[in-house]
């Protein structure tokens, strides 16, 4: 029988191919995910406070800025309502597992009717993608998917990996778990994952992490910690939050450096591999974009209203023998010698 050659699943279907790459990322994660629970609940005194159970199935998110267990144990913030049934934990554990037969998990973003529906470990997937997506400028959806994986589904590992991946230069600002950039992340996280009280999660996550900075601080001063940084180390270390009405609890402290950004839209038809070139160039327009800017700030203000604007827009271009701007506004002046405006 002649005809055209069988393909593999996948080949020359790109949709295809990445559509089961991302389900088998959410497959992995879930499954990673459910062994944070676990743990969790574990350490959980479920038996002396049984309502921690509930607020664990309504509010126990894994993302935040410690490890993912202490985050799950640290964000449950939610009081029960009255009407809420306190649950065992085999039956606890049966609903945070997440159903991998069911095909709507596996929409990334999930749909919105859909979220409230969905388990506590699908939802924090969810809130994963969301902070990195708003953190880091262009990343894609599917490509915060794969940092996730190869991170374990640690939030901070991610984080280091992104930036590892982003190499930016010793000059550029250190990222500040204190900006408003990472607050509003975190708050989308919240948002996304249906957390029941998204402010008092970002609150307590950075009341966390500023005084891990503070610890951290004094830790680093000293090699040999002398008997006078004592005192001021267990400030920080004895403060603790009340995150329900009726316990405190101690906290792990956690560490990582992430940076600034946004995401982009995923949109039908375009496959992996070009949605992640896409990615790309538009980081790299990012940053051709800041190099114009600087260089026109370093022209003189008269002189590019009357005479370098048309040079600048026909010759001024970033490449050349020096670094970027220097190039746009050499390249700028030489076009305009040589073919000066009338």
């Amino acid at each position: 029988m002649h005809g055209k050659p069988l393909r593999r699943i996948g080949e020359d279907c790109p949709d295809l191919a990445t559509h089961k790459s991302v389900r088998q990322d959410i497959c992995i994660l879930l499954d990673r995910i459910h062994g944070f629970y676990e743990s969790a609940l574990e350490r959980l005194p479920a038996e002396r406070i049984p309502s921690l159970t509930t607020r664990l199935l309504k509010a126990g998110v894994c993302f935040g800025f410690l490890d993912p267990v202490s985050n799950i144990i640290n964000t449950i913030s939610y009081t029960p309502s009255p009407e809420d049934k306190i649950k065992e934990e085999e039956e606890i554990i049966s609903k945070v597992r997440t159903n991998t037969k069911d095909e709507l998990i596996f929409h990334i973003p999930l749909y919105p009717g859909t979220v409230d529906s969905m388990t506590v470990a699908r939802r924090s997937l969810e809130g994963l993608v969301t902070f990195l997506c708003f953190q880091y400028r262009y990343l894609e959806k599917t490509e915060a998917l794969r940092y996730l994986r190869l991170a374990g589904g640690d939030l901070l590992a991610a984080v280091g990996l992104l930036e590892q991946d982003r190499n930016r230069s010793p000059e550029e600002p250190v990222f500040n778990i204190m900006s408003p950039t990472t607050k509003i992340a975190l708050e989308c996280a919240a948002l996304s994952a249906r957390h029941p009280k998204p402010a008092v999660l970002v609150g307590v996550s950075l009341s966390l992490m500023s005084r891990t900075v503070k610890v951290s601080k004094i830790l680093g001063a000293h090699c040999c910690l002398p008997s006078a940084a004592v005192k001021p180390l267990a400030k920080p270390l004895r403060a603790s939050i009340d995150l329900g009405a009726d316990r405190k609890k101690k906290r792990k402290r956690g560490e990582l450096t992430p940076r600034n950004t946004e995401s982009v839209e995923w949109r039908p038809g375009m496959d992996g591999t070009f949605r992640h070139t896409q990615t790309l160039k538009l980081l790299l327009l990012g940053r051709i974009h800041g190099f114009y800017l600087e260089a026109l700030a370093l022209l003189p203000r008269d002189g590019l209203r009357k005479l370098h604007h048309c040079s600048l827009i026909k010759g001024g271009y970033c490449y050349g023998p020096m670094d970027p701007v220097s190039n746009i506004i050499l390249n700028t002046l030489w076009y305009g010698t040589a073919f000066p405006t009338h």
